[in-house]
């Protein structure tokens, strides 16, 4: 299954976490959103934040992890970086794996990552932003607030896509096509024609228009 975060903190994102971060896990990290310097600081963080949920083992190789972990940064910087490995999640997704993605990872996971323009500058120069397409084709908003509603659907509308806004204290938990609102907050779901909220507990049907 696919974990999207909205891009909060593990108190934001605590009931995605709750159902993700199981004691016992192996994890996997891909800290490539981030500059290389400040990997292993982005992997501690994650140890930190993990501990008062019980023990759990970092592993180097996706083959050895039962969660692979794709923290935030720039999403540009990361599916340059990660290109030629997002082929190999769908095997991973299929033997039982599970992948979190948090804000530019949530980006990283559908149809194209042209979105995460509102949020990150492109100075790696990349002109193919194909995601990993995980996602029934839609593509990821995180860190969403109301007042960005106006940008979501003019986004929709003009690239013909449906697209999942997630606030930093929302979390989607996605399964084929069906995806699970965790909460507290709502997620938007904006298609070309209309907009439908997703209330905590409640399901959408992904590429549903």
């Amino acid at each position: 299954m696919i974990f999207l975060g909205g891009g909060g903190s593990e108190h934001d994102e605590s009931q995605l976490w709750d159902e993700v971060f199981r004691p016992g896990a192996r994890l996997a990290v891909w800290p490539d959103a981030m500059p290389r310097p400040q990997w292993p600081a982005t992997r501690n963080w994650f140890r930190q934040a993990l501990a008062p949920r019980g023990e759990f083992a970092f592993v180097e190789a996706v083959a050895d992890a039962d969660v692979l972990v794709i923290p935030g940064g720039n999403t540009f910087d990361l599916l340059f970086a990660v290109r030629d490995r997002l082929a190999g999640l769908t095997t991973f997704l299929a033997r039982g794996g599970h992948v979190y993605g948090g804000s530019a990872g949530a980006i990283l996971l559908g149809a194209d990552i042209a979105i995460a323009g509102i949020l990150d500058p492109n100075d790696v120069g990349l002109t193919d932003t194909t995601g990993a397409d995980l996602l029934s084709g839609c593509v990821v908003f995180p860190h969403y607030t109301a007042d960005q509603a106006s940008i979501a659907r003019a986004w929709s509308r003009d690239h013909d896509v449906t697209v999942l806004a997630i606030p930093e204290t929302a979390g989607l938990i996605v399964d084929g096509e069906r995806a699970r609102n965790v909460g507290p907050s709502a997620v938007e779901v904006f298609t070309p024609g209309s907009v439908t909220p997703c209330a905590a507990g409640e399901a959408v049907k992904l590429g549903a228009s």
